[in-house]
């Protein structure tokens, strides 16, 4: 019995001290995760805080990529060289192509979403051009200048929905 009972008073010192043990233990062990936690969400914070200029030039970029491929400025900035309506159709996509090249990187700083609607938004506008051009009313390069500035100021063109679509995703990011 005499070992019994030590065995006993040996278990009164060590469950006491075990549980304050396995207490600290569990404590500390939440505080630095919480910690690293925090930390985390810090160095997250600093990242957005230096990465949100960058993302807000990269919109403004394909906002202006948008404007420049509106067939209403388009034709404004390259005039027919001649009265061939394909060629001048060509250059306008030539144009188009061209710009959007310039523009290919701004896609990772911005949503895959708002990335579709760039590239759905330039391919409508070169399709838009393709139908207005295919119409059998216009018959020379000058002709589909006028028929895509009438066009473009009754219709809603593309670019207007890729526009509408940044100024949304910059006001959630804002």
């Amino acid at each position: 019995m005499d070992y019994m009972a030590e065995i006993i008073e040996g278990i009164k010192y060590a469950l006491p001290a075990a549980v304050t043990g396995y207490t600290t233990y569990y404590f500390l062990n939440r505080f630095y995760r919480y910690e690293e936690k925090k930390q985390l969400l810090l160095a997250k914070a600093d990242l957005k805080k230096h990465a949100l200029p960058v993302r807000l030039q990269a919109y403004e970029r394909l906002a202006l990529f948008l404007e420049r491929i509106s067939p209403a400025k388009l034709v404004q900035n390259i005039k027919p060289a001649n009265e061939d309506k394909h060629q001048y159709e060509l250059s306008l996509v030539f144009q188009i192509e061209n710009e959007f090249e310039h523009n290919l990187s701004q896609q990772i700083y911005v949503s895959d979403q708002c990335w579709k609607m760039i590239v759905t938004s330039k391919n409508a506008t070169m399709l838009f051009i393709k139908q207005i051009s295919e119409d059998t009313s216009v018959k020379t390069a000058y002709d589909l200048q006028r028929s895509l500035i009438e066009r473009s100021a009754k219709e809603e063109v593309p670019t207007n929905i890729g526009l509408a679509y940044i100024r949304n995703e910059v006001n959630e990011l804002l």
